[in-house]
């Protein structure tokens, strides 16, 4: 694990960032998305970064080609890329579970830097969470909150991505409190509506006890 942290081009502005940042990309246009994360994920080959990409929709061969035609340079870059069923990945026993993800994205990130990469980069596709009741909405809220911990020590910077045809406003309002950046309209912005992931998990146990009572 490196001791401090690079800046980065996260190739949506001129501007750098502190690597490890969590980002929330809250999209209903699909287009519009996938050329956002092209340019994220090439300015990840340009930061010499180990690339993991999570697909949700179609298969990872149709997901590489669609970012190849979008001018990712992933032929000549084949080792710094992985491209894998977000399902799969994140529900190795058909359950999403918390503390496995969480092992994940350290060892992802340790391992990166073991290979010779500058650093290591993601973004995955959500909407699984919410397909053949995959995930517990609590658990993984409680993911995202604890996955700012995790990003402090293993600076793997990721970006959710949320249709919003597909999660409940009430949802998405929950999720977006616990990302400090947002993607909107293909720009990276600070997050007013952030919430620390401790004050985040304790406000939302304490409402959730507050609705059990209230429904008894």
């Amino acid at each position: 694990m490196r001791k401090t942290k690079r800046e980065i081009s996260l190739g949506l502005s001129a501007e750098r960032f502190q690597e490890g940042h969590h980002i929330i990309y809250v999209y209903n246009d699909d287009h519009e998305r996938k050329k956002t994360m092209a340019r994220y994920l090439q300015q990840g080959v340009l930061e010499k970064e180990k690339i993991l990409y999570l697909v949700d929709d179609i298969s990872p061969a149709e997901m590489k080609k669609e970012l190849m035609d979008l001018g990712v340079d992933i032929d000549e870059n084949q080792d710094d890329f992985d491209i894998t069923k977000a399902h799969y990945a994140c529900c190795p026993d058909n359950y999403f579970s918390k503390d496995f993800m969480l092992g994940v994205v350290g060892e992802y990130y340790d391992n990166a830097i073991k290979e010779g990469h500058a650093g290591a980069r993601g973004a995955g596709e959500m909407s699984w969470a919410v397909k053949e009741d995959h995930a517990d909405i609590h658990e993984l809220l409680e993911y995202e909150a604890a996955l700012n911990h995790i990003l402090n020590r293993y600076p793997l910077t990721t970006v959710c991505q949320y249709d919003a045809r597909k999660f409940r406003g009430d949802v998405l309002m929950d999720i977006l409190s616990v990302h400090p950046m947002m993607i909107v309209r293909g720009q990276l912005v600070k997050n007013p509506g952030y919430i620390e992931p401790d004050v985040f998990i304790k406000e939302y146990k304490d409402r959730m006890e507050r609705n059990n009572a209230g429904s008894q």
